[in-house]
């Protein structure tokens, strides 16, 4: 979504729309999160103003993502609504010696010309707002190490008294000596 400066000024303004997550997809299969997929484009609600020559963005992103479990390898969809906030600032004048892509200020950004394109902010914030450990719910119990079965579902009738079998010497050990 591009935004044209004369739309931008010192009145607080909103804007509703989607944006496309097609592309991210793709991406999040050579990531370390390739196990998401979003489920149709985020709906953006924003709020944005301007000071100067600063611009002001937050908001928040809506999205359905599908996930599976690193637990149970189960398929499960969650709601992704991670909020935002960022400043859009010249690249001119003082803001120009700033370093802001080799380690600057997260919530900052360049804008060159007379638009301010919203949409690499937004998809690095969906992206990386992502949990890093995907969980169909916070108790999954996962699967049994030895036959495999889903542990959500139920016991699956594994002995667990055998414990590893490198430390079955130790077992023969008594406890009152």
């Amino acid at each position: 979504m591009r935004i044209s400066l004369r739309d931008i000024d010192e009145s607080i303004k909103e804007l509703v729309f989607s944006e496309p997550t097609g592309e991210l997809t793709p991406l999040l299969e050579h990531g370390p999160t390739h196990d998401y997929e979003f489920l149709g484009p985020a709906e953006v609600d924003v709020r944005f103003y301007r000071t100067g020559q600063e611009l002001f963005f937050q908001g928040q992103l809506h999205s359905r993502v599908a996930g599976v479990c690193a637990r149970c390898l189960a398929t499960f969809e969650f709601t992704h609504d991670p909020d935002f906030d960022f400043i859009v600032v010249p690249r001119q004048g003082i803001w120009a010696e700033e370093p802001l892509d080799d380690g600057g200020d997260e919530h900052m950004m360049w804008y060159e010309g007379e638009e301010v394109d919203l949409t690499p902010p937004l998809r690095e914030r969906l992206l990386l707002t992502l949990p890093t450990l995907p969980l169909c719910r916070d108790d999954c119990r996962g699967l049994c190490a030895r036959c495999g079965a889903d542990l959500n579902a139920g016991a699956c009738g594994c002995s667990l008294d055998e414990g590893d079998p490198r430390l079955a010497v130790l077992r023969t050990l008594r406890r009152d000596s």
